[in-house]
């Protein structure tokens, strides 16, 4: 019997054979999973581009000569297999650009011939750029958000527009504000109210937190348990969020637009600040200025005291300025109308006398007034009475002859000032009193409106009061307590230099 001399591997060749297979696996699937990852690249930069080409059959089927200001939704554009999210806008060349574009896989901005194109889902990161602190729900820390407009969120731009000749003054919601609705609590009804923009950024983060001014520290936020209202955990005052916004007339309208994200170079940033809740008030008690509830209001002093007044909290405290603008325009995109007073209530307009603060607490951020007899406070997202009860200043504005002169730099405000940082507005003020019909655009400083026409009654058009005096004169916002009804609001403005009855409102700039 012949004797079988086949012999097999040894576990050395073994052994051998997957070492290599090791070393070539090693070598070929990162290659071969780098082409397969080139490849949905690619198919996804081939995918924005198509979406880029679909706008023309995009605007012809839809019968628009151009793109809005809130640009295209790409899923609305007819492509094949479309699973593309985000949105396409014209940037100030007039070039269109993708925002935040992505397949879920990848994510794309910029102009068509320089695509910028990285790897996750847009916004994957979390939290407001910029922002810092424990947010709406911390007791302490600095000055902070919630972050929830920042950059890891998809871009929103919310809008209304209005025709500049409308006698109505209602404004049409527009973008992403399409179909949104806004209610204020007016009264003390138990019904149900609906307001959209709670949920939806900036205005969800607009929050009433306490602020110890010694150890320059938050200390409590409203529903916090250590909460309060009367000072006695700190300065009460309201944080506004950072957004960006842009205003602007065009062919007989006039549109304003917030968003969570710059759109583009026309859109302006409004950095993050503080508003006291309350009118300035001051304790005799321990001789010191206060926001807060159930405390005088300090009142008949001229805007250079209260400018140092309030210097007295901190270095990064002022009394209100530009930023007041501000607030008109996150009013204005929230409620779409002038009218104020019908949308929050008439405030204390009809009274004898100046209400102390903590007539809103109950309302705790929501809008509008517990009761709506013009001898009530009202409220507008954690700032009780910003108009009635007593007029306001507003710091960085001085008028010469009906001519405003605006500065933004606070470390420069200086009454009687127009020159330096003071920048004239390219408009004059009207030059006689009554209700407002229209107010004035200047391209170059277009947060700043004025009134420039008078005209219409307290229905109509901008339906607030302007009162004015010839001569170098300080600016006052919201009207007073004492007797003047539906003339106050938001675009209510007194032009004369007399501090019977002028008091002030902290902000915090940082």
């Amino acid at each position: 019997m012949k004797e079988n001399k086949c012999k097999g591997f040894t576990l050395i060749e073994l052994l051998a054979v997957i070492v290599i297979l090791a070393v070539i696996a090693l070598i070929t699937v990162p290659m071969i999973m780098n082409v397969i990852e080139k490849s949905r690249k690619e198919a996804f930069k081939d995918s924005v581009l198509g979406a880029f080409e679909a706008v023309d059959y995009y605007l012809l089927k839809n019968n628009l000569s151009e793109i809005t200001e809130e640009g295209i939704n790409v899923t609305d554009l007819d492509l094949k297999n479309n699973r593309l999210s985000g949105s396409i806008h014209k940037n100030e060349e007039g070039n269109l650009e993708v925002v935040n574009v992505s397949d879920g896989r990848y994510c794309a901005q910029g102009i068509q011939t320089k695509l910028v194109i990285t790897k996750g889902t847009c916004g994957s990161g979390s939290g407001a750029e910029g922002t810092e602190g424990n947010g709406s729900g911390g007791s302490s820390g600095t000055t902070g958000g919630t972050g929830s407009g920042g950059s890891g969120t998809a871009t929103k731009i919310y809008g209304v527009k209005r025709s500049i000749e409308s006698e109505s003054s209602v404004w049409e919601r527009i973008g992403d504000a399409t179909n949104l609705v806004a209610q204020a609590q007016i009264g003390e009804s138990a019904e149900e109210i609906q307001n959209d923009f709670d949920n939806i950024y900036p205005w969800s983060d607009i929050k009433t937190y306490n602020y110890n001014t010694e150890t320059q520290q938050i200390t409590a936020w409203i529903g916090d348990n250590n909460f309060s209202f009367d000072g006695s955990n700190g300065e009460v005052l309201t944080y506004i969020p950072e957004f960006y916004y842009r205003r602007y007339q065009e062919n007989g309208y006039e549109y304003i637009y917030i968003s969570n994200h710059k759109v583009n170079d026309n859109y302006s940033k409004s950095d993050a600040f503080s508003i006291g809740r309350y009118i300035l008030s001051f304790d005799r008690s321990n001789s010191k200025f206060h926001s807060a509830s159930g405390v005088s209001l300090y009142v008949n002093k001229t805007i250079t005291q209260f400018r140092n007044f309030a210097k007295t909290l901190g270095d990064d405290f002022g009394q209100l300025d530009y930023h007041y603008f501000i607030i008109q325009l996150l009013y204005l995109v929230e409620y779409a109308d002038y009218n104020s007073q019908a949308k929050l209530g008439k405030g204390n307009v009809n009274n004898h006398e100046g209400l102390l603060g903590g007539g809103c607490n109950d309302l705790g951020m929501k809008s509008g007034t517990l009761v709506d007899d013009g001898k009530h406070s009202m409220i507008y997202r954690g700032m009780e009475d910003i108009y009635g009860n007593i007029y306001q200043y507003v710091d960085g504005i001085n008028i010469k002859d009906y001519q405003v002169f605006v500065c933004y730099d606070p470390s420069q405000y200086e009454s009687n000032k127009y020159d330096g940082c003071y920048k004239p507005l390219g408009y004059i003020n009207a030059n006689s009193e009554g209700y407002i019909q229209k107010l004035g655009y200047d391209k170059n400083q277009p947060l700043i409106a004025f009134p420039i026409e008078i005209g219409g009654n307290e229905n109509t058009y901008i339906s607030d009061y302007y009162w004015h005096a010839s001569g170098n004169q300080p600016v006052c916002l919201g009207g007073s307590y004492s007797l003047i009804d539906s003339k106050a609001g938001l675009w209510s403005w007194m032009a004369r230099n007399n501090s019977t009855n002028i008091g002030a409102r902290l902000i915090k700039y940082k």
